[in-house]
């Protein structure tokens, strides 16, 4: 009964698709513009003076032009319909005992949702608990580093991205679990504020059509006062009032240039096809034009300029494949090969290529890939050195480790930030043998770290510790007097184009501006 108010009181946890035009009102906004207006009072007169040819030929030509114009806006906005799908289908949550699973309208303030890795947040919330919660916030903020989550407060004024203690609709849980009380639903969400902004019509004029209602304007008291200064000659002249009214409509008829809305809509459909191809969607002709009128373009960074998709560029170690196998054994995401999840697989390598992907963290997935490409298959090592246990990683101790069974004895491994891993490793692996960490060695690796990192690169160190048995769990005195393998660089990979797009934007005198929420170095290195 308390849900039903609250829904009744707050409403359905969805985005409204507010008030859309029916097809008939979108193909009589065609016949608004002015100089429209204009063409069809000829075609009046014209009709009055029994012109039919140039009469059907006026109409001929606005019915065209709203054809045109009708076509491309229904196909515009069924296309943005398209897109409108991001929010999460179904929610769990907890109320009352027991743990359900809702739809995701059905969400209300007060909820307590249960989140785990996979899951895509359905309404803005409030942690009450977490187990190393981190949350992929690219499409609400551009944060391409998927975000960790806290219980705690935090002060009204702090940024979005900054808000530790907060999840948002539309966002994805890519590890971790937590439970979250909803303090917002549908329009009242961050996401919601988002839609509700870009819901508002201005119903501004862009230059062209500013200029043709000029033009319309123009013609029209241009024609007004030719036909006042006909009939005052031939008044002064004796003339028949009704011949010289007739000749005056005729003249003014002439004046105007019936073609002109057709040619121009002729012209800004045939941008909008190019823009089509281009995968871009026009929703209204006239901003073809205004878009050839643009001197800035801001572009965000993460998703637009670069894939949002995390990958593996380098690895800088003596033996990369001991490195690539750290990085798959300490590891959370879930591996897949043609939608399926790979668990239990046999087969180290396979005969034909297989296009792999996964879930979980950006970061884990592009290890956890890449080391499948090389023939190194998670579920193929993990039969080989089955996990005995895992310290997860926190932002505090900027490490992950895992303990896997390894010949004889067990295999403590280990990734995380590089100088954080350095500090921990009294030794190095150099592809033969394991030597002694010297501080000239140690120095030469966060040189390597640096250069990586000003290339744009997130970089990993991977490392190990061999142990004759398992001592029952991880106490963190056994992350210490580790084995040093490699570093491992990894980054989101600009589009393809991009690079050339931007270069045609200079040539063309457009000044382009990223828009990004990483750190000054990795955006510099990056533009």
């Amino acid at each position: 009964a308390q849900v039903r108010q609250r829904l009744v009181e707050y409403g359905p946890n969805e985005l409204p698709a507010g008030s859309r035009k029916s097809s008939f009102e979108v193909f009589l906004a065609q016949f608004q513009d002015f100089m429209v207006m204009v063409l069809m009072i000829a075609a009046l007169l014209s009709m009055i003076l029994g012109e039919w040819s140039d009469a059907v030929t006026i109409l001929a030509i606005i019915v065209l032009n709203a054809c045109l114009g009708f076509v491309q806006e229904y196909r515009a906005e069924r296309s943005l319909a398209a897109l409108n799908k991001i929010t999460a289908p179904r929610a769990k949550c907890r109320r009352g005992t027991f743990a359900v699973e809702v739809p995701a309208a059905e969400v209300v303030p007060g909820d307590i949702l249960l989140l785990t890795a996979g899951d895509r947040i359905p309404a803005d919330a409030r942690l009450v608990k977490s187990w190393d919660l981190a949350c992929d916030e690219s499409a609400l903020t551009g944060e391409s580093v998927p975000v960790e989550k806290e219980v705690g407060e935090v002060e009204a004024s702090v940024p979005l991205a900054e808000r530790r203690n907060l999840v948002f609709a539309g966002t994805l849980v890519t590890r971790g679990r937590a439970e979250a009380v909803v303090v917002a639903t549908g329009l009242n969400t961050e996401t919601g504020q988002i839609a509700r902004l870009l819901r508002r019509e201005k119903g501004e004029l862009t230059p062209l059509q500013r200029r043709l209602d000029q033009l319309g304007r123009v013609l029209v008291a241009g024609c007004v006062a030719i036909c006042l200064v006909v009939m005052a000659l031939g008044i002064w002249r004796g003339g028949s009032l009704l011949e010289l009214l007739m000749a005056a409509i005729s003249l003014a008829v002439a004046a105007i240039p019936e073609g002109l809305p057709a040619v121009v809509t002729l012209a800004l459909a045939v941008g909008v096809q190019r823009m089509v191809r281009r995968r871009a969607i026009v929703r209204k002709l006239p901003a073809v034009e205004t878009l050839g009128c643009a001197s800035v373009i801001c572009v965000d960074k993460t998703g637009t300029l670069t894939e949002n998709r995390m990958t593996l560029r380098e690895v800088r170690s003596e033996d990369k494949e001991l490195a690539l196998t750290i990085g798959a054994l300490c590891n959370d995401a879930t591996l897949k090969r043609s939608g399926l999840e790979v668990g239990g697989l046999w087969r180290r390598r396979g005969s034909e290529r297989v296009r792999w992907s996964a879930t979980g963290d950006p970061t884990e997935v592009a290890l956890v890939t890449a080391a499948a490409a090389a023939g190194l298959v998670r579920g193929f090592l993990e039969q080989l050195h089955p996990r005995l246990a895992e310290v997860p990683f926190s932002s505090e101790r900027k490490l992950m480790s895992t303990v896997h069974t390894w010949g004889p004895g067990v295999r403590i491994m280990g990734k995380g930030a590089p100088d954080v891993v350095l500090d921990r490793c009294r030794s190095i692996h150099n592809g033969r043998r394991v030597l002694p960490l010297t501080a000239a060695e140690k120095a030469f690796w966060l040189a390597q770290n640096e250069e990586m990192a000003g290339q744009s690169m997130r970089v990993l160190a991977v490392a190990y510790r061999d142990l004759s048995s398992f001592p029952g769990s991880v106490d963190p005195s056994l992350e210490n007097d580790l084995t040093f393998v490699g570093l491992i660089g990894l980054n989101d990979p600009p589009r393809p184009g991009v690079r050339e797009a931007i270069a045609r934007c200079r040539r063309a005198g457009i000044k382009t501006v990223m828009i990004t929420g990483d750190h000054k170095t990795t955006a510099v290195a990056i533009a």
